[in-house]
């Protein structure tokens, strides 16, 4: 993929739409404890997915998870076993889709205002629904139905991908495709309960495929060429830093030499006038702060918005490699100093004498002197 000076530019709403992205990773990264339900999971997280990549509009994220959703695209049949996932968690999530038990102790209800004829689970979930029951000797017990937002937005990262699974389900409504569910057909259950068909077809399809890993794997080379890219380019703005610290969190997820990689980063020694015998990570840290912060930039958020956007990265973090340890440690210092200082880092309390254009270049310096030692460290 060709740069252009924008490529690395992210802005206010790049940021939020990053973490759900990251923390997918966190999921579904190679270098992550394997997910019970992992495809079925990896489909159900895909809609969420969706809707951060159409609120995305730095190129470079876009760039890379649409390379994450190309290798799935050529897979045959991954849009019916994507519907299939995605009704696969629809049953989990109301279990009472596995039927209700003895028929003769309950009844259907009709739902004020539904937009269709009930005639199945699969039926209601295509229409956004969850069916819910009422027990003939407690009409006292008000759970009845329960509507809510479908959330079918299967992935926008391609185009035809989107409108491929459109089709699917205009066309699937009323009758699923028996080559890829079994749905429940009948109000008090069946021979195979809609949820488990679908889990199985989810299951066999990754296993002949090997996915998620293989879409993960295919994604994680084009990161790791984007990282190397940048620790070994002329000089970085700070946009560019503040992208590098965002993928360094990611690249934690991904193999055991990508975590060696973002390691030499953190750790090589990045001094500045302000701040000696300091580390790349802390710098990185401080720089992108005060690159967000600043009123006369593009994201200018307030110390709110920067602790908020600190917490949300700590959460999300769940690898424990030495490289994330140390990045959660420097987040977690940040996170004391924004709240110890309400004007951090406009005003940095050890060195108040210091104003921001000052301090700001010599990070900024700082980190240009590491980066063109660590680019000799990092393998070719």
């Amino acid at each position: 993929m060709q740069t252009t000076a924008n490529d690395y530019k992210l802005n206010a709403a790049d940021l939020p739409a990053i973490r759900i992205w990251m923390k997918f990773l966190e999921t579904f990264g190679s270098g992550m404890p394997p997910a019970d339900n992992a495809i079925r999971k990896f489909f159900a997280a895909l809609p969420a997915l969706s809707e951060a990549f159409d609120k995305m509009t730095n190129p470079s994220y876009r760039w890379m998870m649409a390379e994450l959703f190309a290798p799935l695209d050529r897979v045959p049949n991954n849009r019916e076993v994507s519907i299939s996932a995605q009704y696969a968690d629809y049953c989990e999530k109301y279990n009472m889709m596995s039927g209700p038990g003895d028929a003769k102790d309950y009844e259907t209800i009709e739902i004020p205002g539904m937009p269709f004829t009930f005639k199945s689970y699969w039926i209601a979930f295509l229409h956004g629904y969850g069916y819910r029951w009422l027990r003939r000797d407690e009409p006292w017990i008000d759970w009845r139905y329960t509507q809510y937002d479908k959330g079918l937005r299967v992935p926008g990262v391609i185009e035809d991908r989107r409108n491929g699974i459109n089709y699917l389900i205009a066309h699937w409504d009323p009758t699923p495709s028996k080559d890829f569910i079994v749905e429940q057909a009948t109000q008090y259950g069946g021979a195979i309960p809609a949820g488990e068909a679908a889990i199985k077809v989810v299951k066999d399809w990754a296993t002949a495929h090997n996915m998620p890993q293989s879409a993960i794997i295919t994604f994680e080379a084009q990161q790791r060429l984007k990282m190397k890219h940048m620790i070994g380019s002329g000089s970085l703005n700070p946009d560019e830093y503040l992208f590098i610290f965002h993928l360094m969190i990611s690249l934690c997820t991904a193999t055991a030499a990508d975590r060696a990689m973002v390691l030499t980063i953190v750790k090589e020694p990045a001094n500045s006038i302000e701040y000696e015998n300091e580390t790349f990570i802390n710098q990185l840290l401080y720089l992108s702060l005060m690159h967000m912060g600043n009123p006369k930039g593009d994201i200018k958020y307030s110390n709110p918005e920067m602790l908020d956007m600190l917490k949300d990265l700590l959460a999300l973090i769940r690898s424990t490699d030495e490289a994330s340890i140390i990045i959660k440690a420097s987040i977690e210092m940040n996170i004391h100093m924004l709240h110890a200082t309400a004007s951090y880092p406009m005003v940095d309390i050890y060195n108040p004498e210091k104003n921001f254009n000052m301090r700001f270049t010599d990070t900024l310096a700082a980190l240009e002197d590491a980066r063109a030692i660590i680019k000799t460290k990092l393998p070719r």
